[in-house]
């Protein structure tokens, strides 16, 4: 028998880590290969981790609620020798297979980036540097407590403390950041610090879509707007293909994506969560409804799994949705170009033949990276957008 250290696996999407929110096990139990160790939360969904070996739980290395890194120990098990680890591909929720929504990937060791102001000689891991970073502390000038001299994160952390921090209000209270609003916040910094973004807004009048929902409900189907924007968009985004596309910073280069998979912005007990509804432009009004219902009920639950949240194209929120909301800026999904606002459909004052009616209407709004598309090119993507769903007939 022989203690066996398993450590964070690498879950995928360039995550760096998870936070722990419980276990399946306890310390002095027995578990069995691929049995449920524990769910941990990333930026992109929660995940069970599966055991890789089979023995006695001897000890578990964090608690509920901590934030891990990846690479750092998890658990520690006694196992008989010569028990194999588990394989790629099979950590439970991202299925089998070597793609990047598969289970265990083995990342590749290249030269982590020095954080700025340190000098090349620093020796500290990957997660380390950037937690220096985000904290701004120069590791060079941190002496490192590990094996020869290299810096940790408790080193980073030290130093932190070290530092004057700020006065408590009277009352005030503090929130930890971690798992999913910590990517929120990191994705919303990159969003404005990264991409030159401007928005333009016009007003549709939803008298079409509005009977066309009468006229699905009269024959049994519930057809929310938020499927007949979904099919608008990926129409204009077929017509305007510059829209569903990335900058990239290698090269600048513009990189136009073959497939439309729009996301579409769900707001969540846990913040704002992106589920991505694939190939929307190759499928009908009724598939859009079911799939988008499902995505949308799945990040509520908590229930989608990591392929479920990436590799969106081009955004939309829905901000009418909850509340009376006219329209608004929406911040680009990075490293998207462009997200769609749709803000809530309500009586409106407008010119038909002359005469002043009210008709139900909705603001639109759409936020480009002008790196890729110019003034010109989003007003005739959103004249091109207003003009479909305008004219819904069916």
């Amino acid at each position: 028998m022989a203690d066996q250290t398993f450590n964070l696996p690498d879950l995928g999407e360039g995550l760096t880590e998870a936070q722990l929110m419980s276990w399946r096990v306890e310390e002095g139990a027995r578990v069995e290969v691929n049995a449920p160790l524990c769910e941990v939360e990333t930026a992109k969904a929660v995940v069970v981790i599966p055991s890789p070996f089979a023995g006695v739980i001897r000890k578990l290395h964090a608690r509920p609620g901590q934030s891990v890194d990846v690479g750092a120990p998890l658990v520690t098990i006694e196992s008989a020798d010569g028990v194999r680890e588990q394989s790629p591909g099979t950590l439970v929720g991202y299925g089998p297979g070597g793609g990047p929504e598969s289970g265990i990937r083995r990342r590749q060791r290249t030269a982590a980036p020095v954080a700025e102001g340190a000098a090349a000689d620093v020796r500290a891991a990957p997660f380390v540097r950037q937690l220096a970073r985000e904290r701004g502390v120069d590791l060079s000038t941190v002496k490192g407590s590990g094996p020869g001299g290299r810096i940790t994160r408790a080193d980073v952390e030290a130093a932190t403390a070290a530092e004057p921090q700020p006065a408590n209000m009277p009352g005030e209270r503090r929130v930890s950041v971690v798992g999913l609003r910590k990517a929120i916040a990191r994705q919303m910094v990159r969003s404005v610090s990264t991409i030159p973004q401007f928005t333009e807004f016009a007003i549709f009048d939803a008298t079409a879509l509005v009977e066309a929902r009468a006229r699905a409900k009269a024959i049994g189907r519930s057809v929310t707007p938020l499927a007949y924007f979904v099919r608008a968009v990926a129409a204009s985004v077929r017509a305007y293909p510059i829209l569903n596309s990335s900058w990239d910073d290698r090269t600048d280069e513009i990189v136009i994506k073959p497939a439309v998979n729009l996301g579409i912005a769900v707001n969540t007990e846990k913040g704002l969560l992106v589920p991505v509804l694939r190939d929307a432009d190759r499928v009908d009004l009724a598939a859009i409804a079911e799939k988008s219902a499902r995505l949308i009920e799945g990040a509520r639950a908590g229930s989608l799994s990591p392929a479920d949240m990436t590799g969106g194209t081009i955004t939309l929120t829905n901000v009418g949705a909850s509340g009376p909301v006219e329209t608004g800026t929406p911040i680009i999904n990075p490293p998207e170009c462009c997200v769609v606002g749709f803000g809530a459909i309500k009586p409106r004052a407008m010119v038909v033949s002359g005469e002043v009616v009210a008709r139900p209407g909705a603001w639109i709004s759409i936020s480009v990276d002008h790196r890729i598309v110019d003034g010109a090119m989003a007003t005739e993507f959103l004249t091109d957008l207003v003009g479909r769903l305008e004219k819904i007939d069916d």
